[in-house]
């Protein structure tokens, strides 16, 4: 998890670069013969000014035009004296939940499960379970309570970041005290819960694991090979570092362990992989129209916060017509977009600020210096 600060860097130096695109396209509009402002060049000079202008010491950006790139790049350093390089792998913690909400419409298609099954077939004893089903869960309109608001979870993983918690144990910090935020299917609101029993439920309704899935269905036949589901908390070499103020003083967060996010947090990759990925969910590659229809439905407008022009799909947001996720593990946050009208992906790599200037005592010479 990262702080507020680095967030507010990240939309900046996001924001820029988008900005360099002209006006966003609406979707349903034609595909424009090319995308506004895409000279390589151009791009370079505005991402390096916006960097530099949001105090990042590191960040790698890319844009690709359906299947062209146009730009990929790496500013900075991965730590001292290594620099940052488009090839390195990073935790891209929320992104997967797009390999998830298409591999859950895969599996819909293969037999293995339909979105109107209520949980309880999986979780009979879970609270709510008879009257949550899978469709909720991806949609995060399920109402269970997000466990990474419950105070004595945060403080054990900012504790002990090494730790390993079992989807079990992440489901119980929701559940225990058996109230929900809403009645499942009122309302909307992101919850981890909701995706971490989204996770079992696709394990336990097909035998097999998230890792096998993913790479028989999704990073194996669309040759995503720098895309993993790790089994434990290593990142693929090269790795790329990352760094956080999240305990009050500056370190090395990269090893920490990712099993706080479940299924949706430990994927890694790098960004051409995710520039590989855009398309491919842009355009529903892996699945059939109505499913993709339906996984970028405006159903949760009206519930929660969701509005036309801005609401919570299938694992994303929908911002006027970009399909949108910012996601946030362990010192890695960044940035993923495509434009469903202009087949244009963007990728912001995990933007690292720069550490906090040292603090000294002051010395004996001037302290005695002050006082005369």
């Amino acid at each position: 998890m990262t702080g507020s600060t680095m967030k507010t860097k990240l939309l900046l130096v996001l924001g820029l670069f988008l900005c360099v695109l002209g006006g966003q396209t609406a979707i349903g509009q034609p595909v424009p013969a090319s995308p506004p402002n895409a000279d390589p060049d151009r791009l370079r000079a505005i991402v390096r000014a916006g960097a530099q202008k949001a105090g990042t010491q590191a960040v790698e950006l890319g844009m690709w035009v359906h299947n062209r790139e146009v730009l990929a790049m790496a500013v900075g350093h991965s730590m001292t004296t290594v620099p940052a390089t488009t090839d390195m792998h990073y935790r891209i913690g929320g992104i997967a939940e797009t390999f998830m909400s298409t591999l859950l419409l895969m599996l819909v298609e293969q037999g293995h499960i339909s979105l109107d099954d209520k949980i309880s077939r999986w979780f009979p004893h879970l609270l709510a379970a008879d009257q949550v089903t899978v469709r909720m869960l991806v949609a995060n309109t399920a109402g269970y309570i997000d466990y990474v608001r419950v105070d004595d979870f945060l403080k054990l993983e900012l504790a002990e970041p090494f730790r390993t918690f079992t989807d079990e144990e992440l489901i119980n910090y929701s559940v225990r005290d058996g109230k929900m935020n809403f009645p499942p299917g009122t309302s909307q609101q992101y919850s981890h819960t909701d995706n971490v029993i989204l996770g079992q439920v696709i394990q336990r309704a097909t035998g097999r694991s998230m890792k096998e899935l993913y790479d028989r269905n999704i990073f194996g036949p669309m040759g995503m090979k720098d895309t993993q589901f790790p089994v434990d908390q290593e990142i693929q070499s090269p790795a790329l570092h990352a760094f956080t103020m999240d305990r009050k003083f500056y370190e090395d967060c990269t090893y920490w362990n990712p099993f706080w996010g479940s299924t949706p947090g430990l994927p890694t990759s790098n960004i051409h992989d995710l520039g590989k990925w855009g398309p491919i969910l842009g355009t529903g590659r892996l699945i059939s129209w109505v499913h993709f229809q339906e996984q970028i439905a405006p159903t949760s407008v009206g519930k929660g916060k969701n509005r036309p022009d801005l609401y919570f799909a299938f694992g994303f947001v929908v911002a006027n017509g970009w399909i949108v996720q910012n996601p946030s593990i362990n010192g890695y946050s960044g940035g993923f977009g495509y434009n469903l009208a202009d087949g244009v992906t963007i990728v912001v790599g995990p933007p690292r600020a720069r550490p906090p200037p040292p603090t000294h005592p002051p010395s004996t010479f001037s302290a005695r210096s002050s006082n005369t």
